[in-house]
């Protein structure tokens, strides 16, 4: 027979164990997961773009002509999200252009009355805008946008002809144009801070009066020229 004593301790001794026995035993609950964090557009960002870009042009004395060529520049820009999935922003953006365009054309000379061939070419070295955009996303990372604004070009032209008494003459010039620009895109933020991009533009420098001068000779070339540009680019961004 075991002595009450001895039996009161078996039991004091095991109910001190329970605890630690229980907790190897404790029941783990599955972690639950945090639930995705949704991409904004508010914020700015900076980024480099790359294309091509096609010439739309007219002088009097001739008809429309145009080339291909290529552009590539950078951009910079802060966009604002609201209710919630349309998007405002601002955007400038700057980019050179190997466009450049030839025609026939012809000049009348103001002191003999003749009419003579020359041969007009014009070249964009330089385009630029700024831009205000609105946009919708959608399917978390997607932007659809379309933009407007201002824009500018650095436009030189020449008008080779041969005239009497002088021979060959290249009267030229350089101008910087003002203009406007539309355009719509499509973004997709394939990364916390990155953004890709496919967009096309479309600019208008209007229909501008040229006196393009041969310095060496004098002879000078009064015109007018309609300058338009589209461009089809894409690029990538870095949010912040």
């Amino acid at each position: 027979m075991l002595h009450k004593g001895f039996s009161v301790g078996i039991i004091l001794a095991l109910a001190a164990t329970f605890p630690a026995i229980a907790a190897d035993f404790a029941i783990k609950t599955p972690a639950i997961a945090a639930p995705p964090v949704q991409f904004s557009w508010t914020g700015c960002h900076i980024g480099a773009d790359i294309g091509g870009a096609f010439s739309d042009d007219k002088i009097r004395s001739s008809s429309d002509f145009g080339s291909a060529g290529f552009i590539g520049g950078g951009q910079i820009g802060c966009d604002y999200q609201f209710a919630p999935a349309w998007v405002i922003g601002l955007e400038g953006r700057a980019a050179w252009s190997s466009l450049k365009s030839s025609t026939p054309g012809s000049v009348t000379s103001l002191t003999t009355g003749l009419t003579l061939p020359s041969q007009f070419t014009v070249s964009n070295g330089f385009l630029a805008s700024a831009t205000a955009r609105i946009g919708y996303g959608f399917a978390d990372r997607w932007l659809l946008f379309v933009r407007g604004g201002a824009a500018w070009t650095r436009e030189r032209a020449d008008d080779a002809l041969t005239a009497p008494l002088l021979g060959a003459v290249d009267p030229s010039y350089t101008a910087t144009r003002t203009g406007w620009t539309a355009g719509a895109g499509l973004d997709w933020a394939f990364a916390a801070h990155w953004s890709a991009s496919l967009e096309y533009n479309f600019y208008d420098f209007g229909d501008n009066a040229f006196t393009a001068v041969d310095n060496a000779t004098g002879a000078f070339v009064n015109g007018s020229l309609k300058d338009r540009i589209h461009s089809v680019t894409t690029g990538v961004s870095y949010h912040f």
